[in-house]
Protein backbone atom coordinates (compact mmCIF):
# COMPACT_ATOMS: atom_id res chain seq x y z
CA UNK A 1 0.00 0.00 0.00
CA UNK A 2 1.16 3.06 -0.94
CA UNK A 3 0.01 6.79 0.19
CA UNK A 4 0.58 10.16 -1.08
CA UNK A 5 -0.28 13.66 0.27
CA UNK A 6 0.17 16.84 -1.73
CA UNK A 7 -1.03 20.29 -1.12
CA UNK A 8 -1.27 21.23 -4.55
CA UNK A 9 -2.43 24.75 -4.32
CA UNK A 10 -5.35 24.83 -6.74
CA UNK A 11 -6.64 22.01 -8.83
CA UNK A 12 -4.95 24.04 -11.94
CA UNK A 13 -1.87 22.01 -11.43
CA UNK A 14 -3.69 19.30 -12.88
CA UNK A 15 -3.94 21.07 -16.00
CA UNK A 16 -1.69 18.18 -17.93
CA UNK A 17 -4.37 16.07 -17.29
CA UNK A 18 -5.56 14.46 -13.80
CA UNK A 19 -5.57 10.69 -14.85
CA UNK A 20 -2.04 11.78 -16.27
CA UNK A 21 -0.69 13.11 -12.80
CA UNK A 22 -2.28 11.16 -10.45
CA UNK A 23 -0.60 8.15 -12.85
CA UNK A 24 2.78 9.62 -12.16
CA UNK A 25 2.46 9.68 -8.45
CA UNK A 26 2.13 6.00 -8.61
CA UNK A 27 0.01 5.31 -5.59
CA UNK A 28 -2.88 4.23 -4.49
CA UNK A 29 -4.53 6.69 -2.54
CA UNK A 30 -3.71 10.14 -2.93
CA UNK A 31 -4.68 12.78 -0.82
CA UNK A 32 -4.42 16.40 -2.17
CA UNK A 33 -5.12 19.48 -0.07
CA UNK A 34 -5.82 23.39 -1.11
CA UNK A 35 -8.20 22.26 -4.49
CA UNK A 36 -9.62 25.87 -4.24
CA UNK A 37 -12.77 24.54 -5.73
CA UNK A 38 -16.34 24.44 -4.68
CA UNK A 39 -19.54 22.01 -5.24
CA UNK A 40 -20.51 24.22 -8.31
CA UNK A 41 -17.41 24.66 -9.72
CA UNK A 42 -16.38 20.71 -9.50
CA UNK A 43 -15.99 19.61 -12.71
CA UNK A 44 -16.05 16.13 -14.22
CA UNK A 45 -12.65 16.01 -15.87
CA UNK A 46 -11.39 16.53 -12.27
CA UNK A 47 -14.01 14.56 -10.31
CA UNK A 48 -14.54 11.37 -12.41
CA UNK A 49 -11.22 9.79 -13.43
CA UNK A 50 -10.98 6.32 -15.09
CA UNK A 51 -9.51 4.13 -12.86
CA UNK A 52 -10.26 5.73 -9.37
CA UNK A 53 -12.65 6.76 -7.11
CA UNK A 54 -12.70 10.21 -5.69
CA UNK A 55 -13.97 12.07 -2.41
CA UNK A 56 -14.41 15.77 -2.25
CA UNK A 57 -14.70 18.28 0.60
CA UNK A 58 -15.57 21.76 -0.32
CA UNK A 59 -15.59 25.03 1.34
CA UNK A 60 -18.90 26.28 2.46
CA UNK A 61 -17.90 30.12 3.11
CA UNK A 62 -15.51 31.75 0.64
CA UNK A 63 -15.23 30.57 -3.28
CA UNK A 64 -12.00 29.54 -4.29
CA UNK A 65 -10.34 28.92 -0.76
CA UNK A 66 -9.05 25.83 1.00
CA UNK A 67 -10.72 22.19 -0.07
CA UNK A 68 -9.22 19.00 -0.01
CA UNK A 69 -9.87 15.70 -2.16
CA UNK A 70 -8.70 11.84 -1.86
CA UNK A 71 -8.73 9.95 -5.38
CA UNK A 72 -8.21 6.14 -4.19
CA UNK A 73 -7.72 3.59 -7.19
CA UNK A 74 -10.51 1.26 -7.68
CA UNK A 75 -8.17 -1.30 -6.63
CA UNK A 76 -8.08 0.43 -3.48
CA UNK A 77 -12.06 1.68 -3.17
CA UNK A 78 -12.63 2.38 0.39
CA UNK A 79 -15.39 0.42 2.66
CA UNK A 80 -16.66 4.01 4.02
CA UNK A 81 -15.78 7.80 3.49
CA UNK A 82 -16.97 11.04 5.00
CA UNK A 83 -16.18 14.64 4.80
CA UNK A 84 -15.32 16.52 7.97
CA UNK A 85 -14.48 15.40 11.57
CA UNK A 86 -17.41 16.51 13.62
CA UNK A 87 -19.99 13.95 11.62
CA UNK A 88 -22.56 17.05 11.57
CA UNK A 89 -21.68 17.22 6.84
CA UNK A 90 -22.55 13.29 7.04
CA UNK A 91 -26.27 12.07 6.09
CA UNK A 92 -25.85 9.02 4.36
CA UNK A 93 -24.82 5.54 4.95
CA UNK A 94 -21.32 4.23 4.43
CA UNK A 95 -19.88 7.07 6.71
CA UNK A 96 -17.39 5.77 9.10
CA UNK A 97 -18.39 6.85 12.51
CA UNK A 98 -15.83 6.89 15.87
CA UNK A 99 -16.55 11.32 16.49
CA UNK A 100 -15.03 11.13 19.79
CA UNK A 101 -16.36 13.37 23.01
CA UNK A 102 -17.06 17.11 21.61
CA UNK A 103 -18.29 18.48 24.90
CA UNK A 104 -15.22 20.61 24.89
CA UNK A 105 -16.92 22.50 21.88
CA UNK A 106 -20.15 24.50 20.93
CA UNK A 107 -22.23 23.46 18.10
CA UNK A 108 -21.15 26.95 16.96
CA UNK A 109 -17.69 25.67 17.07
CA UNK A 110 -18.06 22.74 15.55
CA UNK A 111 -19.83 23.61 12.59
CA UNK A 112 -17.36 26.74 11.54
CA UNK A 113 -14.55 23.71 11.83
CA UNK A 114 -16.07 21.49 9.23
CA UNK A 115 -17.39 24.79 7.26
CA UNK A 116 -14.17 25.34 5.29
CA UNK A 117 -13.51 21.63 3.68
CA UNK A 118 -10.63 20.74 5.32
CA UNK A 119 -11.08 16.95 5.77
CA UNK A 120 -11.78 13.94 3.68
CA UNK A 121 -11.91 10.78 5.81
CA UNK A 122 -11.48 6.94 3.89
CA UNK A 123 -11.41 3.63 5.77
CA UNK A 124 -9.44 0.97 4.01
CA UNK A 125 -9.48 -2.73 4.29
CA UNK A 126 -5.94 -4.12 4.85
CA UNK A 127 -4.47 -7.96 4.76
CA UNK A 128 -2.31 -7.88 7.63
CA UNK A 129 -0.61 -11.25 8.69
CA UNK A 130 -3.82 -13.10 7.12
CA UNK A 131 -5.75 -11.11 8.71
CA UNK A 132 -8.19 -8.11 7.50
CA UNK A 133 -8.19 -5.26 9.02
CA UNK A 134 -8.99 -1.20 8.66
CA UNK A 135 -6.52 1.37 7.90
CA UNK A 136 -8.81 5.01 8.61
CA UNK A 137 -6.99 7.53 6.40
CA UNK A 138 -7.53 11.40 7.57
CA UNK A 139 -6.58 14.02 4.75
CA UNK A 140 -6.68 17.43 6.28
CA UNK A 141 -5.98 20.82 5.37
CA UNK A 142 -4.99 22.35 8.85
CA UNK A 143 -5.60 26.16 8.86
CA UNK A 144 -3.07 28.92 9.17
CA UNK A 145 -3.09 31.12 11.74
CA UNK A 146 -3.06 34.50 10.19
CA UNK A 147 -0.71 36.93 12.34
CA UNK A 148 -3.40 40.00 11.24
CA UNK A 149 -6.32 37.76 12.80
CA UNK A 150 -5.98 36.63 16.27
CA UNK A 151 -8.88 34.92 16.05
CA UNK A 152 -7.69 32.40 13.31
CA UNK A 153 -5.00 31.56 15.93
CA UNK A 154 -7.77 30.63 18.03
CA UNK A 155 -9.34 28.06 14.97
CA UNK A 156 -6.56 26.40 14.00
CA UNK A 157 -5.75 25.25 17.67
CA UNK A 158 -9.22 24.03 18.22
CA UNK A 159 -9.05 22.67 14.82
CA UNK A 160 -6.14 20.88 16.40
CA UNK A 161 -7.82 19.34 19.22
CA UNK A 162 -10.64 18.31 16.98
CA UNK A 163 -8.73 16.36 14.56
CA UNK A 164 -6.25 14.48 17.28
CA UNK A 165 -10.00 13.94 19.44
CA UNK A 166 -11.54 12.16 16.23
CA UNK A 167 -8.06 10.28 15.17
CA UNK A 168 -7.72 8.72 18.73
CA UNK A 169 -11.22 7.69 19.04
CA UNK A 170 -10.96 6.30 15.71
CA UNK A 171 -7.98 4.27 17.21
CA UNK A 172 -9.55 3.19 20.30
CA UNK A 173 -12.26 1.59 17.97
CA UNK A 174 -10.04 -0.71 16.63
CA UNK A 175 -9.23 1.03 13.72
CA UNK A 176 -5.33 1.82 12.33
CA UNK A 177 -5.23 5.68 11.42
CA UNK A 178 -3.08 7.68 9.21
CA UNK A 179 -3.34 11.36 9.49
CA UNK A 180 -1.72 13.16 6.36
CA UNK A 181 -1.90 16.09 4.85
CA UNK A 182 -0.86 19.91 5.21
CA UNK A 183 -0.21 20.37 8.86
CA UNK A 184 0.70 24.26 8.54
CA UNK A 185 3.29 24.24 11.18
CA UNK A 186 7.02 22.77 11.41
CA UNK A 187 7.25 21.01 14.32
CA UNK A 188 11.14 21.21 15.00
CA UNK A 189 13.96 23.17 14.22
CA UNK A 190 15.65 21.12 12.22
CA UNK A 191 12.31 21.37 9.88
CA UNK A 192 12.64 24.97 9.46
CA UNK A 193 15.30 26.92 7.37
CA UNK A 194 16.19 29.59 9.88
CA UNK A 195 14.48 28.79 13.16
CA UNK A 196 16.86 31.17 14.60
CA UNK A 197 14.75 33.59 12.98
CA UNK A 198 11.30 32.74 14.25
CA UNK A 199 10.65 34.63 17.72
CA UNK A 200 10.35 31.85 20.58
CA UNK A 201 10.67 28.96 18.34
CA UNK A 202 9.93 26.42 20.85
CA UNK A 203 6.89 28.25 22.13
CA UNK A 204 4.28 28.15 19.26
CA UNK A 205 1.20 26.83 20.13
CA UNK A 206 1.21 24.63 17.40
CA UNK A 207 4.20 22.58 18.33
CA UNK A 208 3.04 22.56 21.67
CA UNK A 209 0.23 20.75 20.40
CA UNK A 210 2.69 18.19 17.94
CA UNK A 211 4.90 17.86 21.29
CA UNK A 212 1.83 16.13 23.08
CA UNK A 213 0.19 14.37 19.72
CA UNK A 214 3.48 12.65 18.45
CA UNK A 215 4.88 9.70 20.15
CA UNK A 216 8.97 10.95 20.43
CA UNK A 217 11.37 7.82 21.04
CA UNK A 218 14.23 8.14 23.80
CA UNK A 219 17.26 7.96 22.02
CA UNK A 220 18.87 5.63 24.20
CA UNK A 221 16.21 3.15 24.09
CA UNK A 222 15.28 0.08 20.91
CA UNK A 223 11.98 1.19 19.78
CA UNK A 224 11.16 -2.50 18.75
CA UNK A 225 11.85 -2.92 22.77
CA UNK A 226 9.03 -0.45 24.06
CA UNK A 227 5.94 -1.47 25.48
CA UNK A 228 2.07 -0.25 24.40
CA UNK A 229 2.03 3.18 26.78
CA UNK A 230 -1.13 2.57 29.32
CA UNK A 231 -4.07 3.87 27.16
CA UNK A 232 -5.06 6.21 30.79
CA UNK A 233 -1.61 8.21 30.43
CA UNK A 234 -0.91 8.09 27.33
CA UNK A 235 -0.63 11.83 25.60
CA UNK A 236 -2.40 13.39 28.73
CA UNK A 237 0.46 15.61 29.78
CA UNK A 238 1.66 18.50 28.19
CA UNK A 239 5.02 17.50 29.75
CA UNK A 240 5.33 14.17 28.56
CA UNK A 241 7.95 13.83 26.22
CA UNK A 242 7.44 10.57 25.12
CA UNK A 243 3.31 10.64 24.93
CA UNK A 244 1.70 10.33 21.87
CA UNK A 245 -0.32 7.77 20.31
CA UNK A 246 1.01 8.82 16.79
CA UNK A 247 4.73 8.87 14.65
CA UNK A 248 6.10 11.35 12.37
CA UNK A 249 6.35 8.84 9.72
CA UNK A 250 9.56 10.49 7.76
CA UNK A 251 11.26 11.35 11.22
CA UNK A 252 10.53 7.61 11.53
CA UNK A 253 12.71 7.04 8.66
CA UNK A 254 15.11 9.87 8.80
CA UNK A 255 15.41 11.02 12.29
CA UNK A 256 18.86 13.41 11.41
CA UNK A 257 18.00 14.34 7.62
CA UNK A 258 18.15 18.34 7.82
CA UNK A 259 16.95 20.46 4.64
CA UNK A 260 14.23 18.10 3.79
CA UNK A 261 11.67 21.03 3.38
CA UNK A 262 8.28 20.16 1.63
CA UNK A 263 7.34 24.27 1.20
CA UNK A 264 8.62 26.87 -0.21
CA UNK A 265 7.57 31.41 -1.11
CA UNK A 266 7.13 31.26 -4.86
CA UNK A 267 6.90 34.89 -4.40
CA UNK A 268 10.79 35.07 -3.19
CA UNK A 269 11.65 32.63 -5.20
CA UNK A 270 13.02 30.69 -2.05
CA UNK A 271 12.79 26.97 -3.81
CA UNK A 272 16.04 27.74 -5.83
CA UNK A 273 17.70 28.07 -2.45
CA UNK A 274 15.94 25.36 -0.61
CA UNK A 275 14.70 27.57 2.23
CA UNK A 276 11.98 26.24 3.07
CA UNK A 277 10.08 24.18 6.03
CA UNK A 278 9.17 20.46 6.58
CA UNK A 279 4.92 21.74 7.03
CA UNK A 280 3.46 18.32 5.03
CA UNK A 281 2.93 14.98 7.06
CA UNK A 282 2.27 11.80 7.17
CA UNK A 283 1.61 10.88 10.73
CA UNK A 284 0.15 7.23 11.73
CA UNK A 285 -0.58 5.24 14.80
CA UNK A 286 2.65 3.58 16.13
CA UNK A 287 1.67 -0.07 16.26
CA UNK A 288 0.84 0.63 12.38
CA UNK A 289 4.57 2.55 11.67
CA UNK A 290 6.35 -0.34 13.53
CA UNK A 291 5.06 -3.55 12.02
CA UNK A 292 3.71 -2.07 8.50
CA UNK A 293 5.48 0.75 7.75
CA UNK A 294 8.51 0.08 5.27
CA UNK A 295 9.65 3.75 3.83
CA UNK A 296 8.74 7.42 3.98
CA UNK A 297 10.35 10.29 2.05
CA UNK A 298 9.55 13.87 0.60
CA UNK A 299 9.24 14.49 -3.20
CA UNK A 300 11.08 17.89 -3.71
CA UNK A 301 11.71 17.28 -7.40
CA UNK A 302 7.85 17.16 -8.44
CA UNK A 303 7.01 20.74 -9.26
CA UNK A 304 3.64 22.76 -10.39
CA UNK A 305 2.64 24.43 -6.44
CA UNK A 306 4.52 26.00 -3.99
CA UNK A 307 4.58 22.63 -1.95
CA UNK A 308 5.73 19.03 -2.55
CA UNK A 309 4.36 15.59 -2.16
CA UNK A 310 5.24 13.49 0.67
CA UNK A 311 4.93 9.48 0.20
CA UNK A 312 4.68 6.34 2.44
CA UNK A 313 4.94 2.95 1.77
CA UNK A 314 3.34 -0.27 3.37
CA UNK A 315 4.04 -3.80 3.07
CA UNK A 316 0.32 -4.49 3.86
CA UNK A 317 -1.62 -5.71 0.59
CA UNK A 318 -5.15 -3.55 0.55
CA UNK A 319 -8.23 -5.46 -0.29
CA UNK A 320 -10.43 -3.17 -2.30
CA UNK A 321 -14.66 -2.88 -1.53
CA UNK A 322 -16.69 -4.12 -4.01
CA UNK A 323 -18.03 -0.30 -5.13
CA UNK A 324 -17.48 3.20 -3.39
CA UNK A 325 -19.00 4.35 -0.89
CA UNK A 326 -22.31 7.32 -0.84
CA UNK A 327 -19.55 9.86 -0.44
CA UNK A 328 -17.75 8.87 -3.81
CA UNK A 329 -18.19 11.65 -6.27
CA UNK A 330 -19.71 9.40 -9.17
CA UNK A 331 -22.95 9.41 -7.43
CA UNK A 332 -23.46 13.06 -7.75
CA UNK A 333 -26.63 13.90 -9.69
CA UNK A 334 -24.28 16.39 -12.06
CA UNK A 335 -21.97 13.20 -13.03
CA UNK A 336 -24.47 10.51 -12.13
CA UNK A 337 -27.08 11.53 -15.13
CA UNK A 338 -30.08 11.28 -12.70
CA UNK A 339 -30.22 15.25 -12.98
CA UNK A 340 -29.19 17.28 -15.84
CA UNK A 341 -28.62 21.19 -15.80
CA UNK A 342 -30.12 23.95 -17.32
CA UNK A 343 -26.82 24.76 -19.50
CA UNK A 344 -27.11 20.87 -20.91
CA UNK A 345 -29.78 22.24 -22.92
CA UNK A 346 -28.45 25.49 -23.82
CA UNK A 347 -24.96 24.35 -25.10
CA UNK A 348 -24.54 21.42 -27.43
CA UNK A 349 -22.42 19.15 -25.97
CA UNK A 350 -20.65 16.37 -28.11
CA UNK A 351 -20.64 12.63 -26.78
CA UNK A 352 -16.42 11.92 -26.22
CA UNK A 353 -15.57 8.56 -24.61
CA UNK A 354 -14.54 8.28 -20.85
CA UNK A 355 -11.57 9.84 -18.68
CA UNK A 356 -9.88 12.84 -20.08
CA UNK A 357 -11.82 13.15 -22.83
CA UNK A 358 -15.63 13.43 -21.37
CA UNK A 359 -16.78 16.96 -21.61
CA UNK A 360 -17.51 18.79 -18.61
CA UNK A 361 -21.50 18.61 -17.92
CA UNK A 362 -21.28 21.97 -16.46
CA UNK A 363 -20.21 24.87 -19.10
CA UNK A 364 -21.52 27.52 -17.66
CA UNK A 365 -19.05 27.16 -14.22
CA UNK A 366 -17.01 29.65 -13.53
CA UNK A 367 -13.51 27.20 -13.85
CA UNK A 368 -14.74 26.97 -17.06
CA UNK A 369 -13.68 29.51 -19.75
CA UNK A 370 -13.82 27.39 -22.84
CA UNK A 371 -17.33 26.37 -21.56
CA UNK A 372 -18.34 30.35 -21.02
CA UNK A 373 -17.11 30.50 -24.76
CA UNK A 374 -18.91 28.51 -25.98
CA UNK A 375 -22.23 29.77 -23.99
CA UNK A 376 -21.32 33.27 -25.27
CA UNK A 377 -21.21 32.69 -28.79
CA UNK A 378 -24.33 30.48 -29.35
CA UNK A 379 -26.79 32.19 -27.23
CA UNK A 380 -26.08 36.36 -27.79
CA UNK A 381 -27.84 38.73 -25.62
CA UNK A 382 -30.08 41.17 -27.53
CA UNK A 383 -30.71 44.44 -25.87
CA UNK A 384 -34.22 45.25 -24.56
CA UNK A 385 -35.74 47.73 -27.08
CA UNK A 386 -32.75 47.14 -29.71
CA UNK A 387 -34.45 45.88 -33.05
CA UNK A 388 -32.50 42.78 -34.70
CA UNK A 389 -30.44 42.60 -37.99
CA UNK A 390 -30.77 39.39 -40.86
CA UNK A 391 -27.56 38.71 -41.54
CA UNK A 392 -27.45 36.95 -44.82
CA UNK A 393 -25.28 34.25 -44.94
CA UNK A 394 -21.92 34.32 -47.05
CA UNK A 395 -19.35 32.17 -48.64
CA UNK A 396 -16.35 34.27 -47.26
CA UNK A 397 -14.66 33.49 -44.19
CA UNK A 398 -15.66 35.56 -41.01
CA UNK A 399 -13.78 37.92 -39.57
CA UNK A 400 -12.70 38.10 -35.83
CA UNK A 401 -15.41 38.34 -33.29
CA UNK A 402 -13.68 41.95 -32.30
CA UNK A 403 -14.26 43.17 -35.73
CA UNK A 404 -17.78 43.77 -34.96
CA UNK A 405 -17.42 46.22 -32.19
CA UNK A 406 -14.95 48.09 -33.91
CA UNK A 407 -16.69 51.70 -34.57
CA UNK A 408 -16.67 52.47 -38.60
CA UNK A 409 -14.71 55.36 -39.25
CA UNK A 410 -16.32 58.63 -40.43
CA UNK A 411 -15.17 61.60 -42.02
CA UNK A 412 -15.67 63.74 -38.90
CA UNK A 413 -13.90 60.96 -36.86
CA UNK A 414 -11.07 62.39 -34.10
CA UNK A 415 -8.57 59.50 -33.31
CA UNK A 416 -6.02 60.30 -30.89
CA UNK A 417 -2.61 59.73 -31.51
CA UNK A 418 -0.85 58.59 -28.15
CA UNK A 419 3.08 58.95 -28.55
CA UNK A 420 5.25 57.56 -25.54
CA UNK A 421 6.58 59.58 -22.51
CA UNK A 422 7.63 62.65 -22.35
CA UNK A 423 5.76 63.72 -25.89
CA UNK A 424 2.55 64.78 -26.17
CA UNK A 425 -1.13 63.03 -27.14
CA UNK A 426 -3.02 65.41 -29.42
CA UNK A 427 -5.94 64.60 -31.79
CA UNK A 428 -5.92 65.30 -35.56
CA UNK A 429 -8.93 66.47 -37.25
CA UNK A 430 -9.22 64.59 -41.05
CA UNK A 431 -12.03 64.64 -43.36
CA UNK A 432 -10.96 60.97 -45.30
CA UNK A 433 -7.89 60.32 -44.42
CA UNK A 434 -5.71 61.15 -41.76
CA UNK A 435 -2.57 63.51 -42.67
CA UNK A 436 0.99 61.76 -41.76
CA UNK A 437 3.13 63.80 -40.11
CA UNK A 438 6.87 64.06 -41.47
CA UNK A 439 9.27 62.66 -39.07
CA UNK A 440 10.82 66.22 -38.54
CA UNK A 441 7.55 67.74 -37.94
CA UNK A 442 6.50 65.58 -35.56
CA UNK A 443 10.36 65.92 -33.68
CA UNK A 444 9.29 69.53 -33.43
CA UNK A 445 5.98 69.23 -32.48
CA UNK A 446 7.01 67.32 -29.37
CA UNK A 447 9.56 69.62 -28.36
CA UNK A 448 6.89 72.54 -28.52
CA UNK A 449 6.91 73.40 -24.82
CA UNK A 450 3.35 74.85 -25.23
CA UNK A 451 2.29 71.51 -26.46
CA UNK A 452 4.55 69.80 -23.27
CA UNK A 453 2.05 71.62 -20.83
CA UNK A 454 -0.97 70.52 -22.55
CA UNK A 455 -3.30 67.91 -20.55
CA UNK A 456 -4.77 64.78 -22.05
CA UNK A 457 -7.73 64.41 -23.33
CA UNK A 458 -10.57 63.50 -21.24
CA UNK A 459 -8.71 62.05 -18.77
CA UNK A 460 -6.93 65.23 -17.14
CA UNK A 461 -3.58 63.80 -16.37
CA UNK A 462 -0.42 65.96 -16.97
CA UNK A 463 1.47 64.17 -19.80
CA UNK A 464 4.61 64.76 -18.12
CA UNK A 465 3.69 62.38 -15.44
CA UNK A 466 3.13 59.79 -17.64
CA UNK A 467 6.46 57.57 -17.15
CA UNK A 468 7.32 54.33 -16.41
CA UNK A 469 9.12 52.57 -13.39
CA UNK A 470 11.95 54.32 -11.87
CA UNK A 471 15.12 52.67 -13.04
CA UNK A 472 16.25 49.75 -10.91
CA UNK A 473 18.98 50.39 -8.48
CA UNK A 474 22.02 47.78 -8.11
CA UNK A 475 22.33 45.81 -5.11
CA UNK A 476 25.13 46.28 -3.01
CA UNK A 477 26.11 42.69 -2.61
CA UNK A 478 25.90 41.33 -5.90
CA UNK A 479 26.25 44.58 -8.40
CA UNK A 480 22.65 43.21 -9.78
CA UNK A 481 19.86 45.54 -10.72
CA UNK A 482 16.88 45.29 -8.20
CA UNK A 483 13.47 44.10 -8.30
CA UNK A 484 10.50 46.42 -7.69
CA UNK A 485 7.92 45.73 -5.48
CA UNK A 486 4.39 46.95 -3.91
CA UNK A 487 3.05 46.38 -0.59
CA UNK A 488 0.53 44.66 -0.48
CA UNK A 489 -0.33 44.19 3.17
CA UNK A 490 -3.02 46.47 5.26
CA UNK A 491 -1.14 49.55 7.00
CA UNK A 492 0.43 52.86 6.96
CA UNK A 493 2.98 51.39 3.84
CA UNK A 494 0.31 49.76 1.77
CA UNK A 495 0.69 50.47 -1.90
CA UNK A 496 4.17 51.90 -1.58
CA UNK A 497 6.88 50.74 -3.70
CA UNK A 498 10.20 49.57 -3.14
CA UNK A 499 13.52 47.70 -4.12
CA UNK A 500 14.96 44.54 -3.09
CA UNK A 501 17.44 42.17 -4.56
CA UNK A 502 16.32 40.71 -7.45
CA UNK A 503 18.16 36.86 -6.45
CA UNK A 504 15.96 34.40 -4.65
CA UNK A 505 15.68 34.12 -0.60
CA UNK A 506 17.72 31.86 1.23
CA UNK A 507 20.22 31.72 4.36
CA UNK A 508 21.93 34.53 5.38
CA UNK A 509 25.19 32.25 5.12
CA UNK A 510 24.11 31.84 1.10
CA UNK A 511 26.23 33.90 -1.41
CA UNK A 512 24.01 32.90 -3.87
CA UNK A 513 20.96 34.47 -2.02
CA UNK A 514 18.97 37.39 -1.91
CA UNK A 515 21.19 40.32 -0.09
CA UNK A 516 19.55 42.48 2.76
CA UNK A 517 19.60 45.81 -0.24
CA UNK A 518 16.48 47.53 0.34
CA UNK A 519 15.43 51.15 -0.26
CA UNK A 520 11.82 52.96 -0.98
CA UNK A 521 10.98 54.30 -3.84
CA UNK A 522 10.60 58.37 -3.30
CA UNK A 523 7.62 59.80 -3.93
CA UNK A 524 7.62 61.69 -7.32
CA UNK A 525 9.97 59.69 -9.10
Amino acid sequence: MKIITWNINGIRTFGGGVKKTLDSLDADVICVQETKVTRDLLDERSAIVDGYNSYFSYSRGRSGYSGVATYCKDSATPCAAEEGLTGLLTGHEGAVGCYGDHTEFSGEELQLLDNEGRAVITQHRVMCEDKVQTVTVINVYCPRADPDKPERKQFKLQFYKLLQCRAEALLKDGSHVIILGDVNTSHRPIDHCDPSDVDQFGENPGRKWLNVFLHQPDEDRNEDEEEEPDEESEGTSTDSVRGGKFVDTFRYFHPTRSSAFTCWSTLTGARQTNYGTRIDYIFADRRLVREQFVAADIMPEVEGSDHCPVWGRLRCPLVPSSKPPPLCTRYLPEFAGRQQKLSRFLVKVEPTGGGEERENLNPLAAGNVSGRKRALASAPVVPKGKKTKTVKTCSKPQGSLLSFFKPKPTTNAVPLLTLRPGSVTKSLRHRTHTKRLQPEKLSRRMEDPKLQRMRVPHRGVPASILHGPPPPPSCKVHGEPCVLRTVKKEGPNMGKQFFVCARPQGHASNPEARCNFFSWVEKGK
